[in-house]
């Protein structure tokens, strides 16, 4: 765990959880979403040596591919993502989610800007809301926290979609 003064409060059914900015897990974290074949995962997700599990796609949002990399779409944990670094991760995930196989989306921690993409994914395959997207992901990874920025673009990412179907 990195030591960090900055605290995160998650907020569950019955309690707050503290997580100190940029903690992140000495262990693979790996959650199954929903009944699909996806899963949310940290960086450890990606590297064989940490665990035997196998993914047909792993799509790696940190600025480092891992090990298991198949696509890489680095995004930035908060303000100063391009838009289009955004739209190519959201569209990378639909278009690898809709293959055969099973999706690995992971980040460093497993927390923010997997749980964005992910939430984005399933809005926009499922066409429902954000929050519904949110939940679900939420059910598997209790502890996933969006940075506002990363949810103000998924915002914009399904408002944009919503006025152009052909696109996605």
């Amino acid at each position: 765990m990195r030591a960090s003064r900055a605290v995160d409060v998650v907020r569950d059914e019955n309690r707050s959880l503290i997580r100190p900015f940029g903690y992140v897990e000495d262990y693979p974290v790996v959650r199954r979403i929903g009944e699909y074949d996806l899963f949310l995962g940290n960086r450890l997700a990606a590297d064989p040596s940490h665990h035997d599990r196998e993914f047909a796609f792993v799509l790696t949002l940190a600025g480092d591919a891992e090990p298991l990399t198949t696509h890489h779409c680095p995004l930035v944990d908060g303000p100063g993502n391009d838009w289009s670094a955004f739209e190519t991760a959201v569209d990378t995930a639909r278009r690898l989610f809709r293959r055969d196989g099973s999706l690995l989306v992971h980040c460093t921690a497993g927390v923010s800007r997997s749980s964005t993409v992910l939430a984005t994914t399933l809005a926009a395959e499922e066409r429902t809301s954000l929050a519904a997207g949110f939940d679900t992901v939420l059910d598997a990874r209790p502890s996933a926290v969006s940075h506002p920025a990363l949810r103000e673009l998924a915002v914009v990412y399904l408002a944009a979609r919503a006025e152009s179907p052909s696109r996605g």
